[in-house]
C-alpha cells in the first residue's frame, strides 16, 4: 500500500521553494549526488523529473549537481548546480565532474541504451577509485515479444549499481531478464494539477465553452503517433461542432524534420479537415528554456474531459498521471506503462496491431476505431464521465511529488555502495600481472588491485542488436527491404514511384511528409511532360522495358498508379519486390494483389497513401498479402527478377545519374 502524502498551501502558483525549507530535514547522511538527464528548463518529461527531484532533494540537505544535456553554461538553479555537456555527451562530459566534483553518487535519469559510456575504462577506474556506485533511473516502454529486453540491454544493466525502474511494468521486464530493480515512481503536483471547481469555467479561462475538450500532452517525434491519435479523433469528431482537440505539442519541433520523422503536422490537419476543431499550446516551443509555466499548463488539464495518449509504448507517462490527478479522464494504449496508469479509473484501449524497434522491441498500436468509441461514450453519458473523472483523482492522490522525492531521500541515506567492490588480487594467482616495483621502504606495501573491463564491448553489443532489422517506428514508414531470390535491396526513405499523371496526388502527400521524393519511369514512345511535378525535384528514367523498373521499385516505399500508367507486369513485380501500389481498380492487378489499397479519386489515393506511410504493421500486412496473391495469379521468376536486380545495380554504380 502506497503511502499518501499530499502538500497543501493556499497559492498553486507558487513554486516549490516556498513548501518546505532545508531545516525540516536531517543532513545527518545528505548525499553530494550528480544527477544526469534533460536539463531542468527543458520542457520535456525527464526535465519535468530532473526539475521535482533534484530540487526536493536540495531542500532535504542533499547537495546536488546537475549535468543538464540542453544547458549551455553553468548557473545555480533553486538550490543545485547545473553543469553544461558544452556540446559533449557521453564520457567526455561527464569525466570532469567526476574527477573535479567526486559525487558521492551518480544518478543517470535515460534510457538504458543510452549509456554504454559508463563503463569507458577511465569513467568505470574513477568511480571505482572514489567507491562510487551508478544509479540508473530507466524506463522500459516496449519489450521483445517474450517479454525480455534486448541481450545489449541486459548486459548494460548488469554493469549498474542501483537500477531503479519508474513503472511496475518496467521493474517486472528487467525481473524477467534476471534484473532486481528498485521501484520509484514519477509524481505529480497534486495543488498544480487538480480538478477545477467547475469545469465549465475552466474551459472558459482557455477558450474552450461549451467543448468536449480532448487534450493530449505529447510531444511531436515518431513514438507518439501524432498521425494515428488524430485519426481517432476525426473520427469521433465527425459531424460534431462542440469538440476540440487541444494538443500540447510544438508542431514545429526539430524531431519532426529528421530522416526518421518528417512530419507536417498543420498539414496532416488541413488534410484531415481539422484545423477549426484542433488547437495548439500559444508559445509552446521545444527547446531549452521554451515550454509554459507549469501553472498555465495545468490550466489545459484543468479544461480537459479526458487525456488521450496514442503513443505506441511509454516508459511512464507523465500526462496521463497529471491528467488524472486534474481529473481529466486518461486513456493510452493497454501496453507497457500506460495499462498501470489507466487500469480502474481511465481507459486502457486494446492494441489493434504491432510494429517493431531496429531492436525488436515491440511498439503498439492503438486501436482507432475503439478509442473513438470510448470517446464518443464519455461524450454522451457525462455522468460516467465524472465518475470516471473522481476515480481518476484519487487514484493519482498516490502520487505526489513529496511522497515520491522521500522514497529518493530513503534511498539516498540508505548508505547505497557499490554493487560489485574493487577486487583485490589473491597472491600467487595464475596469469597475474606483474610489474617491476622499486624496492620500497620497510614498512611500506603495495596493494595491487585488479579489474577488467572490456572497452567498447557495450557499444559493439548495442549496435549489433540494432542491426538485426530496420525500424518500423518511422514516418513516413519504410517497408521492410525488399529480399528477393537471396537479392537484398535496401529501401530509401521516402522514395515513392510516381507516373507523371499522379503528380498531384504526390504533392499533396509531401505536403504532409516533407521527406519524399519522386521518380517517374518514362517509357519509350510516351513524352515527358516539363512540369508535372513543379519545382519539386524529381527525376525521370527513361526505361525500354518493364523489368528495367525493378531497382527503382526495389528501393521505393510506395508505388502510386491511381492514372493507370503502369500495365498488371510492373505491378506484380512490385508485388514480388514487397512495394505497396495505390491504385486505380480498372486495373486487374491492383484488385487481386492490393484490394484494400483501390482509390477511386485522387481523395481517396491522399487518403490510403497516408495510411501506408504512418501505419507500419497495415503496410507490412497488405504487402505480405500481394506477395502470397502475385505467386498464386502470375508466378513471376524470383531468379529472373534477382539476376535483373544485380544487373541494375552494376549499371547504377558505373553511371550514378540516368535522369533523362
Amino acid at each position: 500500500m502506497r503511502r499518501k502524502l499530499r502538500v497543501v498551501h493556499s497559492d498553486p502558483i507558487t513554486d516549490l521553494t516556498s513548501r518546505r525549507g532545508i531545516e525540516h530535514f536531517p543532513v545527518f547522511n545528505a548525499r553530494h549526488i550528480l544527477w544526469i538527464s534533460d536539463s531542468p528548463d527543458t520542457p520535456s518529461g525527464f526535465g519535468n523529473v530532473t526539475r521535482f527531484v533534484c530540487e526536493g532533494l536540495a531542500k532535504r540537505g542533499h547537495r546536488v549537481s546537475i549535468l543538464g544535456w540542453q544547458t549551455q553554461s553553468t548557473q545555480d538553479w533553486r538550490g543545485c548546480t547545473v553543469y553544461p555537456s558544452a556540446g559533449r555527451l557521453g564520457s567526455e562530459a561527464l569525466y570532469p565532474l567526476l574527477v573535479r566534483h567526486r559525487p558521492q553518487i551518480v544518478v543517470a535519469l535515460a534510457d538504458v541504451w543510452w549509456l554504454p559510456y559508463f563503463n569507458a575504462p577511465h569513467i568505470r577506474r574513477q568511480m571505482e577509485m572514489t567507491e562510487t556506485p551508478w544509479a540508473l533511473y530507466f524506463p522500459i516502454d516496449g519489450a521483445l515479444a517474450d517479454e525480455t529486453l534486448p541481450q545489449s540491454w541486459v548486459e548494460l544493466l548488469r554493469e549498474v549499481d542501483i537500477p531503479i525502474a519508474m513503472s511496475r511494468y518496467g521493474q517486472r521486464i528487467a525481473g524477467n531478464c534476471g534484473i532486481r530493480a528498485d521501484y520509484i515512481p514519477h509524481g505529480v503536483d497534486l495543488d498544480i494539477f487538480a480538478p477545477p471547481v467547475d469545469r465549465e469555467i475552466a474551459k472558459r479561462v482557455i477558450g474552450a465553452e461549451g467543448k468536449f475538450v480532448v487534450l493530449a500532452d505529447c510531444r511531436n517525434q515518431p513514438r507518439k503517433m501524432l498521425p494515428r491519435l488524430l485519426d481517432i479523433f476525426a473520427r469521433f469528431a465527425h459531424g460534431k461542432d462542440d469538440v476540440l482537440l487541444h494538443l500540447h505539442t510544438d508542431p514545429d519541433d526539430d524531431h519532426a524534420g529528421t530522416l526518421g520523422y518528417s512530419y507536417d503536422l498543420r498539414a496532416d490537419l488541413r488534410h484531415l479537415g481539422l484545423t477549426d476543431k484542433v488547437r495548439f499550446t500559444p508559445g509552446m516551443v521545444m527547446r531549452n528554456g521554451g515550454g509554459v509555466p507549469i501553472t498555465d499548463l495545468a490550466r489545459y488539464y484543468q479544461a480537459a474531459d479526458v487525456h488521450v495518449l496514442a503513443s505506441s509504448g511509454e516508459g511512464f507517462g507523465l500526462p496521463t498521471l497529471q491528467a488524472a490527478a486534474a481529473g481529466a479522464m486518461p486513456m493510452a494504449g493497454a501496453y507497457s506503462a500506460s495499462r498501470e496508469l489507466t487500469e480502474g479509473h481511465g481507459e486502457a484501449i486494446p492494441i489493434a496491431d504491432w510494429a517493431e524497434t531496429e531492436f525488436g522491441v515491440r511498439r503498439a498500436l492503438i486501436d482507432v476505431a475503439e478509442s473513438a468509441a470510448r470517446l464518443e461514450l464519455y461524450y454522451a453519458d457525462r455522468a460516467l464521465l465524472r465518475d470516471r473523472s473522481r476515480l481518476s483523482r484519487a487514484f493519482a492522490e498516490d502520487y505526489g511529488w513529496e511522497a515520491v522525492v522521500d522514497q529518493w531521500d530513503a534511498l539516498l541515506r540508505s548508505g547505497v555502495r557499490r554493487r560489485r567492490p574493487v577486487a583485490s588480487a589473491p597472491r600467487g594467482a595464475a596469469g597475474m600481472l606483474t610489474a617491476n616495483i622499486p624496492e620500497l621502504p620497510q614498512g611500506v606495501r603495495v596493494d595491487l588491485k585488479m579489474t577488467q573491463h572490456d572497452f567498447g564491448r557495450l557499444e559493439s553489443a548495442i549496435a549489433a542488436d540494432a542491426e538485426g532489422q530496420a525500424s518500423d517506428v518511422k514516418i513516413p514508414t519504410v517497408p521492410k527491404a525488399s529480399i528477393t531470390a537471396g537479392v537484398k535491396a535496401i529501401r530509401r526513405p521516402g522514395q515513392i514511384c510516381v507516373p507523371p499523371i499522379d503528380s498531384r496526388v504526390f504533392m499533396r502527400l509531401k505536403a504532409i511528409f516533407p521527406i519524399l521524393s519522386a521518380w517517374a519511369p518514362c517509357f519509350e514512345g510516351r513524352t515527358r511532360p516539363a512540369d508535372a511535378f513543379g519545382d519539386t525535384d524529381t527525376t525521370y528514367y527513361p526505361l525500354s522495358t518493364v523489368e528495367e523498373a525493378r531497382l527503382g521499385l526495389a528501393q521505393s516505399v510506395l508505388l502510386l498508379n491511381v492514372g493507370g500508367e503502369f500495365s498488371s507486369l510492373l505491378l506484380a513485380d512490385a508485388a514480388v519486390l514487397g512495394l505497396p501500389c495505390v491504385g486505380t481498380g480498372e486495373n486487374s492487378a491492383q484488385g487481386a494483389l492490393w484490394p484494400e489499397l483501390i482509390a477511386m479519386c485522387e481523395d481517396d489515393a491522399v487518403t490510403l497513401s497516408r495510411r501506408i506511410l504512418t501505419d507500419a504493421a497495415f503496410t507490412a500486412r497488405v504487402t505480405a498479402y500481394a506477395r502470397d496473391a502475385q505467386q498464386r495469379l502470375y508466378g513471376r521468376d524470383e531468379t529472373d527478377i534477382a539476376a535483373w536486380l544485380r544487373r541494375l545495380a552494376v549499371r547504377d554504380a558505373a553511371s550514378p545519374s540516368r535522369a533523362g
